[in-house]
């Protein structure tokens, strides 16, 4: 029998559950590396002079500074930011790709080389940069949509989302 807990205590032993009354907590409490951020919701914000854009409060994580993402533009038109947990992830997918693969490669230098390592400055924002911006279309308004484990920006004008069957991607997913 699991022993109970009241609300407010965390045991850094047990992998954290994301209950929302706790997230709270749990950001100030956990380490980054156990932390469960979940980029979750769309917020619609303007990029200021600089090219700078907020990201949501409940996406910051300690240590989001400097180099924490890794933005690239996505073949849908938009820039995917990936944490890095994913950046891991994706290393560990193309760590065995040869050389002499010239599919992997070309995939290799597309994602790569026009990524760009992106972090938060102290009042949460991200200086995107002007080449990613471009192209990706993005010149004033944006959208930032949360995808769970990663997020991507979105020019608002394109912001779009498509039709799609939702129960059938569910049973796809095995949700």
């Amino acid at each position: 029998m699991v022993p109970r807990r009241s609300v407010g205590q965390v045991s850094l032993s047990e992998p954290p559950v994301p209950d929302p009354p706790l997230r709270a907590s749990l950001q100030s409490v956990l380490p980054v590396e156990k932390r469960p951020i979940t980029y979750v919701s769309n917020f619609r914000h303007s990029l200021d002079a600089r090219g700078r854009v907020t990201v949501p409060s409940s996406w910051r994580v300690d240590g989001d500074e400097g180099n924490y993402y890794m933005a690239w533009r996505h073949p849908d038109g938009c820039l995917a930011l990936f944490p890095p947990d994913m950046q891991q992830e994706l290393v560990d997918k193309i760590k065995n790709s040869q050389q002499s693969d010239l599919k992997a490669q070309a995939l290799l230098r597309q994602l790569f080389g026009n990524a760009a390592m992106l972090g938060c400055d102290k009042q949460g924002r991200i200086l995107l940069n002007e080449s990613l911006c471009k192209q990706a279309g993005i010149s004033k308004d944006v959208v930032l949509v949360g995808l769970g484990r990663n997020f991507q920006i979105w020019a608002a004008e394109k912001w779009n989302p498509p039709e799609f069957d939702f129960l059938e991607a569910m049973k796809d997913l095995g949700i």
